[in-house]
């Protein structure tokens, strides 16, 4: 198994999500046509972390998940709304993982630099768990006029927002307004520089050795620490 698509185990299960409401996802009104449909998504999902979606072909999919070609045609209007059915899937798992793992009463119980390494190994876990190839297909298409990252984005403001709440008025001697600054400075960092690794494997620290986050959290300490305004 390719190293970066270890499964993390937090995910949920396929076929938790609605998709009857993804442009091009057609309802699937019986038990067996849902189990169909999540086989293909599984089967995308995986075959992501070793291909570009542009090299994926239906009938590999197809081929992939044991289902017929016809039967892909019959849960997706076509390629573009298969993806957009995995970007679902996608961020459902990612939500899941938010929900347990950032919860309001969770952070409470939590210092705040265990807060914040808490944020960092959430949203690191996230990027490089099985949806990784999803993550980078999407993040390819920011600049595009469906903007594929935009259903990433909204999930993203919702962990900025749980780690303000929790932390804004957290650091004696800053004001809130001054704190929450720093720390959406550092969920900006944070997501940064995961979103580079994503689409580049050259850099010193990766996620794929867990390097990347030790030098994140060193990064964030020493920013919250600072006289610095941002």
């Amino acid at each position: 198994m390719n190293q970066r698509s270890v499964v993390v185990a937090d995910s949920i299960e396929a076929g938790s999500f609605q998709t009857e409401a993804i442009r091009g996802v057609f309802e699937a009104r019986q038990e067996r046509s849902r189990r169909s449909r999540d086989a293909f998504i599984e089967s995308g999902i995986a075959m992501l972390n070793e291909m570009r979606f542009t090299d994926l072909k239906v009938s590999d999919v197809a081929r992939h998940c044991g289902r017929s070609v016809g039967s892909f045609y019959k849960r997706f209007e076509d390629k573009e709304a298969f993806f957009r059915a995995l970007q679902a899937s996608t961020v459902a798992r990612d939500r899941k993982i938010i929900e347990r793992r950032l919860d309001p009463e969770r952070l409470n119980g939590l210092a705040p630099g265990a807060v914040l390494d808490e944020m960092i190994d959430t949203l690191a876990d996230i990027f490089s768990s099985e949806v990784r190839g999803v993550l980078r297909e999407s993040l390819l298409r920011i600049l595009e006029p469906e903007d594929g990252w935009a259903p990433m984005r909204k999930s993203g403001k919702d962990v900025q927002q749980r780690i303000v709440d929790r932390l804004k008025t957290a650091y004696p001697g800053k004001s809130p307004t001054e704190t929450e600054r720093k720390l959406r400075f550092c969920y900006q960092i944070t997501v940064g520089v995961l979103q580079n690794d994503l689409v580049n494997d050259f850099h010193a620290f990766s996620t794929a050795d867990r390097s990347i986050r030790a030098a994140l959290k060193a990064a964030v300490a020493d920013h919250m620490a600072s006289d610095s305004s941002y």
